[in-house]
């Protein structure tokens, strides 16, 4: 491995590690079971569709099946930094947030035949603040610090669920592959909100409700390439429970009770598409649907759970190869999407409508990858749900290639 390489790799390494919730997402995290994470690779985000990528020296990970294409021992790393602009009917909130959602790592055991692969990646996410200074009317005139609000009340929501799957890829006959991973579903999520007196003689008190997640869902998937021009995916994830233990503990007045429940999380189905229309140029479509109508668990979420579905279409120019082409030989993608989201707010659909483009750097004989991708996401209608937040994201990947024997 390349000087170069290894300290890019460890950069990464270190920001994956470090790199958590920022600020605050966006008033939707506030719902129901959160945002969907984006696990998405910088060239995905960027070209709208993954289901069918086979490329040895530039691997992807959203299809499993198509690992069997590997050559080398991969690692590759995402990350991204956003910026939020939320509106509500009490004004407009602007929150910036990075956040390392994917790692993953690919081992051919029988090149172009069979590889094993694990990685780490983040399901939901849930992460918001908020404060509210207030003036109380007391029996009595206390002194209380300062002038201006006696009292303020904050909310505090923080968490995710994540993924540790474990799978394997297999290429039984030329232009078909099969892949399955058994996945470790794990996670929390921590709602924390406080009344705060700026008065004395009144008890200041502070509720927070804890939920850890534990379950385990496996992952079928196929790729089928008939001919060098058009390629099919899909995945399927079966219907999978999730244990919860609920902790809730009142500080300020000595409380806290434990309680368990399980919670069915729905199945889960992708399919892409991908065509090459000519010379570098491939055009392609992912598509996914979620029956989160069939959700159980909280009565609360229960209650607003809709089915989620998405769609997302692009183009690409795959990276060229001549002399002394310069620029003309990087890779340039493009692509728009749509998103309906798990629930609805005030009783109407969250829509999520989404533009990216990006492009990317190949490391010193195509042992690698850097890619980066710009979009820009307009969530939900103020008319509508009460709330609406446009994000700007810029997300980054790095792909590692090393030859293992």
């Amino acid at each position: 491995m390349t000087r170069c390489r290894a300290a890019s790799l460890l950069a990464l390494l270190v920001l994956s590690v470090g790199a958590g919730t920022g600020r605050a997402q966006t008033p939707f995290a506030l719902q129901n079971i959160g945002q969907r994470a984006v696990a998405d690779d910088a060239r995905m985000v960027a070209r709208g569709f993954g289901m069918t990528v086979t490329d040895s020296l530039h691997p992807g990970f959203k299809n499993v099946a198509s690992l069997s294409s590997l050559r080398h021992v991969a690692l590759k790393f995402t990350g991204y930094g956003e910026r939020t602009d939320s509106r509500d009917q009490t004004g407009e909130r602007r929150t910036y947030r990075t956040y390392s959602p994917d790692v993953r790592v690919g081992v051919p055991v029988l090149k172009t035949r069979l590889a094993l692969t694990a990685g780490f990646t983040v399901l939901r996410t849930t992460a918001y603040q908020t404060r509210r200074d207030t003036t109380m009317e007391f029996p009595f005139e206390p002194p209380y610090i300062g002038e201006g609000p006696n009292a303020n009340f904050q909310f505090i929501r923080e968490g995710s669920m994540f993924s540790v799957p474990l799978g394997v890829a297999l290429q039984p006959l030329p232009g078909i592959s099969l892949g399955g991973s058994l996945n470790l579903v794990r996670g929390s999520n921590v709602d924390t909100a406080s009344d705060r007196f700026l008065v004395t003689g009144y008890q200041n008190s502070t509720l927070i409700a804890e939920e850890t997640y534990n379950g385990t869902s496996v992952t079928w998937a196929v790729l089928v390439a008939p001919g060098r021009r058009f390629r099919l995916g899909a995945s399927w994830t079966p219907g999978y429970d999730v244990g919860v233990e609920r902790k809730v503990e009142m500080q300020g007045v000595g409380d806290r009770a434990r309680s368990s429940f399980t919670m069915r999380m729905p199945e889960e189905t992708w399919a892409g598409i991908e065509a090459r229309v000519v010379g570098r140029w491939r055009i392609g479509a992912d598509a996914h649907f979620t029956e989160f109508s069939g959700y159980r668990g909280r009565e609360d979420w229960e209650r607003t759970a809709k089915d989620e579905y998405s769609w997302s279409v692009g183009i690409e120019r795959i990276q060229g190869r001549e002399r002394r082409a310069g620029a003309s030989n990087l890779p340039l993608r493009l692509s728009t999407g749509y998103r309906r989201w798990a629930y609805t707010i005030n009783g109407a659909s969250v829509d999520e409508r989404s533009y990216a483009v990006g492009t990317g750097f190949p490391f010193r004989n195509d042992m690698g990858h850097f890619d980066l991708a710009i979009s820009y996401n307009r969530i939900g209608d103020r008319g509508d749900n009460g709330y609406e937040s446009d994000v700007w994201r810029l997300t980054v990947s790095v792909t590692g290639l090393e030859a293992w024997w």
